[in-house]
C-alpha cells in the first residue's frame, strides 16, 4: 500500500547560482560526500545536484510533517550498479519513514539543461 508520494521540480540555473554564490558551504550542508563526488564528476554538475535536491524535497513531501524535522543530508541518492537511483535514509529521515511504517522507497529522477524533477513513492 502507498503511504506517501512526493514530487519536486527545480530550476537548474537556480541551483547553479546557489552553488556559485554560497560555494562549498551550501553544497556541504545539503549533500553527502558521495553525492558531491558523483555530481562534480559529471559534465554538468548543477543538473545532477538539482535532481538530488529535488529527490530530498520530494521525500520530505511524501512523509509529511512530523516531529522529526527536516534534514536534507539524511536523504541520500545513490546509484545502483545498473544506474537506477535509490534513496538511502538515515537519522531523521529514517525515523520519519519508520513513523509511517515504510517498507519500500521508490525514486525517479529526471533532468534537462534547465529543469530537474524527482518523484518519491513510499510503500507501507
Amino acid at each position: 500500500m502507498i503511504v506517501g508520494i512526493g514530487t519536486d521540480l527545480l530550476d537548474v540555473g537556480r541551483m547553479a547560482r546557489e552553488l556559485a554564490r554560497q560555494g562549498a558551504g551550501f553544497r556541504d550542508d545539503v549533500f553527502t560526500l558521495a553525492e558531491i563526488a558523483y555530481c562534480e564528476g559529471m559534465g554538468q554538475p548543477a543538473q545532477h545536484f538539482s535532481a538530488r535536491f529535488a529527490a530530498k524535497e520530494a521525500f520530505w513531501k511524501a512523509v509529511g510533517p512530523g516531529p522529526e524535522g527536516v534534514s536534507l543530508k539524511d536523504v541520500e541518492v545513490e546509484r545502483e550498479a545498473g544506474g537506477r537511483p535509490r534513496l538511502v535514509l538515515q537519522g531523521r529521515a529514517l525515523a520519519a519513514a519508520g513513523r509511517l511504517g515504510v517498507r519500500g522507497v521508490f525514486v525517479s529522477l529526471s533532468h534537462t539543461t534547465t529543469l530537474a524533477s524527482a518523484t518519491v513513492v513510499l510503500e507501507g
